[in-house]
């Protein structure tokens, strides 16, 4: 649990700037800043990879957390079960 809380942590620190390149970029654009401009959009670009890549292992340990969860329930109701029968 502690590293999907660190996941979810870090996805949102990244959200914040991504959220902030794009400012950057679109006050760039407005006084007409090209370079900075286009520094901020492949910065804001690698943020959304990051925030992707992040998601994906996000989901992968939710899913490995929930099935370590279901597959525990299920091994206890199996022995319980079988406990109860003999």
């Amino acid at each position: 649990m502690q590293t999907l809380k660190l996941l979810e942590d870090v996805m949102r620190q990244k959200e914040q700037a991504l959220i902030q390149y794009i400012r950057y970029m679109r006050e760039a654009q407005d006084s007409q800043d090209t370079d900075s401009a286009a520094l901020f959009a492949d910065l804001a670009k690698a943020e959304e990879k990051h925030i992707t890549v992040i998601r994906d292992q996000v989901a992968n340990f939710s899913k490995s957390t929930n099935l370590d969860k279901y597959q525990s329930i299920n091994q206890y109701t199996s022995q319980h079960f079988d406990e109860t029968t003999q």
